[in-house]
Formats: C-alpha cells, sequence, structure tokens
C-alpha cells in the first residue's frame, strides 16, 4: 500500500513540476525600451500593447523589426518577413539572448 502512495505522490509531483516549467512569460508593457546587440550602442525601440515593435532611426539591426511576442517562458523577436530575429529571457528587468542568425547577444532595457 506504501509503494502505491509513494508512486501517486511522485507522479503528482512530476506532474507540477512539468506545469511550471512551461509557464508562460508576461507580456511586455508597452513603451519605448533600449534594444543593444552586440557590441553596438544602444537604440530606442518602442514596444506597443499588442506586442508591435517600432525601431528608432538609429537602430543597425540590418533587418526590420516588427513584433515581439511570448513564447512559452521566453520571448521572441520576429522581422517583417516573419523570420526569427532573436529569443530572449527576462533577468530581472531586462530580457537577455541572442540573435538567431549569429547568436549576437540581444538585451533589451529600459
Amino acid at each position: 500500500m506504501n509503494k502505491s502512495r509513494f508512486l501517486t505522490l511522485t507522479f503528482a509531483l512530476a506532474l507540477l513540476g512539468y506545469g511550471s516549467a512551461y509557464a508562460q512569460a508576461p507580456a511586455l508593457a508597452a513603451g519605448t525600451y533600449k534594444l543593444e546587440i552586440g557590441s553596438k550602442a544602444p537604440c530606442d525601440l518602442t514596444v506597443t500593447a499588442d506586442g508591435g515593435v517600432t525601431q528608432g532611426a538609429d537602430c543597425a539591426t540590418g533587418t526590420n523589426l516588427t513584433k515581439l511576442s511570448t513564447f512559452g517562458s521566453s520571448y521572441q523577436l520576429m522581422s517583417a518577413s516573419g523570420e526569427l530575429y532573436g529569443v530572449l529571457k527576462a533577468k530581472g528587468d531586462t530580457l537577455v539572448g541572442t540573435t538567431a542568425a549569429d547568436q549576437r547577444k540581444l538585451v533589451i532595457s529600459h
């Protein structure tokens, strides 16, 4: 009898851990942020309430970024052509990750 209780408890704890591992990242608040790519100087990035993105004129990304969306516990930065530009994860008040094409560091902060 104790063995079946142990197995039931183990299964329940495993399911709880599985659910928290795939928690949804919170939506990023609308506003103006700083985008850093690699060693380039930060530039302005405006995020709308629906996840739309507008780059400042000083952003030298090499592509037109248009969307920042949640994907599981991370964020995806997408180009106008629908290609994945980079993946970021929340670290305190900033989002940190890398570009998909060449693994340059990405940081979005206030």
